[in-house]
Order: C-alpha cells, then structure tokens, then sequence
C-alpha cells in the first residue's frame, strides 16, 4: 500500500488508531444511506424538477429559476439549489438519480462537515456521535435523496460556522469573511431560514475573537457587506430587470423578489398571516385545534419523527454545559463551540416551536446540525468529567430522556414490531444503570456506552432506513411510517395522497397527467406554451411527462396574480397558448375574485370544451 493511501487510511499520526476507520466507515455508510435506491422517489418534488427540467432547456429559465421555459414565473425561492441540480443533469442527463445525486453528497458533505467542527476542539467518539446523529435524522436522510433546497442550506451553514470557528482559533478575518459569504449563499438558497445560525455565528464572533474591538467591527462588517453582496445580488439584478423582460416572481404579490423574500419566505411564515379561504380549509378532523404553536410543537405526533428523537436530550445536554460553564476548558474557541452549538440550537428550536401554521413538518431539518453540535460537547464534557457522580447523572438524565422518546414515539406509529419499543427502553435501562457508578473496569464501561448509544439511535435509525425503501413525492414528504393519532398530519398527507381530498390532492402532489392528454402535448406545436392548467405541481407533471413547457396559472398554490386576465388574453391572442387544461376541483375553492377564477370563466365563455382521457381541456388555437 502506498504511503499516501496508508495515511488517509491512518489519519494523523496523534489520533487514535482506530479514528480514521471508524470515520470512513461512518461515511461510507451515510454515502449507503443516502443513495441506496435513489431514483425510488421519482421526480421526487415535481415543482422544482419542472424548474430543473426548465433550465437546461432554456438559459433564461436557469438564470431565474423558471417552473417553464416560456418563462412565465419562477418557483417561490432563488434558484441557487436549482443551479446546482441543473449542473449536474447537463453533465449526466436529465433523469430523478443525476438529479438527486447532489443532494446525496451535499448531505454526507454537512456530516463530515459536522464531524470536523467537533473534531476540532472534542474527542473522536464525541465528534463521531455528533455527526451520526446528524446523518440519521431522519428528515435529513429524507431531505438528502429529494430534490428541495434544505441540503444546500444546512452545508452551507455548517460550513460557515466552520470558518467563523476557524476565524476565532486563528485570530485571522478572512475566514469570518467568508463565514458571511457562504451564509449569503444560504440566503440566496432559502432565503430568511439560511439566516438562523447567523445570532450565534455573530455573537460568538463578537464574544471571542482575540484581536481587538475595532478589528473585530471592522471584520463583522466586511463579513456583512460579503452576506450582502452573494445573498443580495440575483435578488437585486431581478428586481432591477423591467418586469415584461423576465418572469414573474412566484409567491409574490407585487412581482417583487424583495417582497418574497420578506413577505411571503419571511414574516409570513414566521406569523402565518396569509388567509386561507374556507373552501381551502383543511378538514375538521385534521385539525382539532386553531394552532399547535407552542413549547411542545415538536414533540406533537406531526413533527417528532422528523427531527424530535433526541430533542428532549439535547435540551437536557444544553442545561448540562450551562452547569459545568465555568469548568469548559478556557480557551476562546473551546467555548465559542459551545456558544455556537447552544445559541443555534435554541434559535431554530423556539422559532419552530412558535413559527405561524405556513410551517411544513421538513422545516425541522434546520435543527438537525445545531442539535448534532450541542450533543457531541455535551457527550464530550461528560466523559471528560465522568469521574464526577454529578456529571454521570446529568449525562445519564439525558439518555434516559432519548430512550423515553424512542419508546413514546415507537409506541405512538403503527407498523414496528410491538416488542421493539419495551426491548429499547429495557435495555437502555440496563446500559444506564451499568453507568450510573462508574463501573468497576474500562470495558464494562466501553461496552455499556456503545450499547447505549446504538439504543438512542435505534429510532432515528429504523425511521431513516425506512424512509429509503418507500418511495416520497410531492410538496410536503413526511418522514417515517403512520401516526396512531388519526388527526396527525400524516393521516391528512395519506387522504391527499389518496385522491380522497381532491383540491388538495392536486395541490400537494398535482392531478396524475392521462395519458391522452400527455401525447397530444408532446405532439403539439407552434405555441410557446403546449398548455396552461391550475397549480404548479400538475403543470409541472404535465411539464416533466411531455417534455414541453406548461404554464402554471396563479404559481405553486394557483393564487399569485400571474398571468391577469388580460395577460392570458392577449398571449391567446398572439396563439401563444394552445390548450387550457382544466382543474375543476381546483377551481370550486378559489376566490371569485382571483385571477385563475376569472381565466377559467373567460376561456369557458369563449372557447367549446373537449375531452382528453378523463381530462377536461379548451383548445385555445387551432392547428
């Protein structure tokens, strides 16, 4: 074997032996994890597939994040993650594994990542059991094989913490510099919720950068003008370009990305101030109160197999190290870790918690890293004061606290063997009562520990593996196997997958293309756009079956005001649309006064119905 192969094998010379092994086979197995049946999830998300398939076909649609390459509107967020998908299908073909293969990557690039931000200053077992609770979340093992932009978010926040860690060991600005530019990246990914590691990263800055105050002022705002500039600049070309010169932008009102950003992918979401019509109520027995808003949100039967296993630990391990503060090692950056993992993590925990109804169960991937942080100081706090009884009891208090979870969340969903929920919680009993004194030699402890930490992660574990070998598409996917709450949202997600809720249906997930109606698109030509229907997720299958462009009227939800009326008149006037499929489900939900209502009433006033399988179209230009 050569000598540079030996040493990666290795790893440096002053870590234990067995370190680099157990990394690479980490690794290895969150690279298996990940990628493991890949193209089982299909065009996975189709509303930002349309939007991949759209930028290679046009460079326009690529540059602004197109749903079709007529360029009609873009999807409601910036298209850096897009960019990244378009890349790699131009270079492998356009097909659901070249999309999805970044994904994979960027998902085990956010654990090494992990495992290195504790290497830094933590043991190799705490750096290890940080990024194994990381890559064993189950919704980022399920954001990490689909095609929604929170990989690309979650890498490059991690990796802007560390190079603002970087900056505080090295006392150097440059890497805080690019701190802000990775986290503008962020932004320009998925806008506000890139930014909820910014208070920690900038605090823990301010608090124990070694060079001086002016210095450190004088760097927070060259890294600020550097988040400015990557984060602001697509936003502020687009807003800048004459709005009949590119599409419309998605989810907003105003055709504003300013107005995006803020409104709609900012205070909207954090209040939930958007109306929702009553038609488009979701049913009464899926929602059994007004607001899960509050304290226990993620531990509630819609959320806790996301991202909640070990969230009751990670509150107790936070608590630990607030406790035992004063015996941290001194050291500016040992305590800036900590400052980072805890400031983050409480940050994207209480936004969750008490964030308005527009939350999406996925939205919890965002406290997947900072809770593999604060996990792996604690882990490595308590074993380096585990002689202490106070340190093995608190540490202990919250193992006991992530096998309580396992089992109540087990217990909680339907389709796990009725003995698994008891069989952990027993024998995770058994590990903790074995470490509760320290006992009597090194391998009954080693042993104990291992065993432990295999049990807490059992749940997250079988979740994760789960969500490998079922297949996951639409809007909203949901991580793991049915709630035995039969008002949780999975219940909900099952009837819209069911066609049983049929607006809804067409909404999440998008009305299945007939085949008729997919040959006559294909075949259709001499019109910018083959057809026009309702709701991004059903343009976008009809899209992404025909291989030609599909406008989406009213956007992702059909209620942005994009095209007017007048607007879809005069582009049918200049033949520029050839059929409107029509979504009568869809339809009996929207205002009267929308834009969607109005085309279809014009269209069915003015042009004669046909059918297409079991499809209802208007044949706006004749061939």
């Amino acid at each position: 074997m050569s000598t540079v192969a030996s040493r990666f094998l290795r790893g440096p010379v002053k870590d234990p032996a067995w370190e680099r092994p157990a990394l690479l086979a980490l690794l290895a197995t969150n690279a298996l994890l990940y990628g493991w049946n890949l193209g089982i999830n299909g065009w996975a998300n189709s509303f930002y597939s349309a939007a991949v398939q759209s930028g290679t076909m046009d460079a326009k649609a690529f540059f602004f994040g197109s749903s079709d390459w007529g360029n009609s509107i873009t999807v409601d967020k910036p298209p850096l993650s897009l960019w990244v998908m378009g890349i790699s299908v131009r270079l492998f073909g356009f097909n659901p594994v070249a999309m999805l293969a970044p994904q994979v990557l960027m998902g085990v690039g956010t654990t090494l990542l992990i495992y290195m931000l504790l290497r830094r200053h933590t043991s190799a077992v705490a750096a290890l059991f940080g990024a194994a609770v990381f890559f064993t979340t189950p919704i980022v093992t399920l954001m990490s094989r689909y095609n929604n932009p929170d990989p690309l978010m979650l890498l490059l926040m991690v990796a802007a913490a560390w190079f603002v860690l970087r900056s505080i060991e090295t006392g150097r600005s440059g890497p805080f510099v690019v701190a802000g530019a990775l986290l503008g990246l962020a932004f320009m990914t998925k806008q506000m919720q890139g930014m909820l590691s910014v208070p920690a990263l900038g605090l823990s800055y301010l608090v124990y950068s070694p060079i001086k105050w002016p210095g450190r002022f004088r760097t927070v705002l060259s890294s600020t003008l550097a988040l400015i500039v990557t984060g602001g600049l697509w936003m502020t070309i687009v807003d800048l370009i004459p709005e009949n010169a590119r599409p419309y932008i998605g989810g907003s009102t105003s055709n504003s990305v300013l107005e995006l950003t803020f409104a709609y992918n900012g205070v909207e979401r954090i209040v939930g101030s958007k109306l929702i019509p009553a038609a488009m109520q979701v049913p009464a027995q899926f929602r059994p109160v007004d607001s899960d808003a509050g304290i226990f949100r993620l531990f509630n039967a819609n959320y806790n197999q996301e991202a909640s296993w070990l969230l009751f630990s990670g509150i107790l391990a936070l608590i630990l190290l607030a406790v035992r503060w004063k015996a941290l090692p001194k050291s500016s950056p040992v305590r800036a870790l900590v400052l980072i993992s805890g400031v983050w993590f409480l940050t994207a925990f209480l936004l969750l918690s008490f964030m308005g109804n527009q939350i999406h169960t996925y939205y919890t991937a965002a406290i997947a890293p900072p809770l593999a942080l604060v996990l792996g100081v604690a882990l490595h706090s308590a074993l380096s004061a585990r002689s202490s009884v106070a340190v093995r009891l608190g540490g202990l208090a919250a193992a006991l606290a992530a096998l309580l979870s396992t089992w109540l969340i087990l217990t909680g969903t339907s389709g796990w063997p009725t003995w698994l929920p008891t069989t952990v919680l027993a024998t995770g009993i058994v590990a903790v009562s074995a470490l509760i004194i320290r006992p009597p030699n090194q391998r009954v402890e080693m042993v104990a520990g291992v065993a432990l930490a295999c049990l807490v992660l059992i749940g997250p574990v079988s979740t994760s593996v789960h969500n490998v070998t079922v297949g996951f598409n639409g809007s909203n996917p949901l991580s793991g196997v049915m709630s035995k709450n039969p008002a949780s949202i999975s219940h909900l997600m099952e009837s819209l997958r069911r066609n049983e809720i049929v607006w809804g249906h067409d909404i999440a997930y998008g009305r299945v293309p007939d085949r008729e109606l997919i040959d006559t698109l294909a075949r259709t030509s001499g019109c910018t756009w083959p057809a026009a229907s309702y709701a991004s997720q059903t343009a976008a299958r009809l899209q992404l079956e025909s291989g030609r462009p599909v406008m989406p009227l009213g956007g992702f939800a059909g209620s942005d005001p994009s095209p007017t009326l007048e607007e879809f008149k005069n582009e049918v006037e200049a033949g520029n649309i050839c059929y409107l499929v029509q979504q009568e489900a869809f339809l009996e939900v929207q205002a009267t006064e929308s834009a969607s209502t109005a085309i279809s009433a014009w269209v069915e006033d003015n042009f004669q119905s046909e059918q297409l399988g079991n499809t209802t179209v208007y044949r706006l230009k004749h061939q």
